[in-house]
């Protein structure tokens, strides 16, 4: 299955911290630290706000002015990530 067709929420055991443009993470349950680019950042933001993956590449397209297929790319490698840290789940 695609990560994109999945409804993620960021996982209770996630905490942030904004540090500049960037937003550190926090899995409480492993304590791994995760890092975000202002970018990462955005999709973070995106996400909290009950955005669907799909609907987070469609606006980032827009902002960035980058094609359909880079950010359904990079979008999808960041969120698999996410998601194997335990960052994000699905639900």
């Amino acid at each position: 299955m695609d990560i994109l067709t999945s409804k993620l929420t960021p996982s209770d055991q996630a905490i942030e911290s904004s540090v500049g443009d960037e937003t550190v993470l926090l899995n409480l349950e492993n304590g791994t630290y995760y890092g975000l680019d202002p970018v990462g950042t955005r999709i973070w933001a995106l996400l909290k706000q009950e955005h669907s993956p799909a609907e987070i590449c469609d606006l980032l397209s827009a902002e960035y002015e980058v094609e359909q297929v880079t950010i359904e790319n990079d979008v999808r490698s960041f969120l698999t990530d996410l998601k194997t840290h335990g960052i994000v789940i699905e639900g």
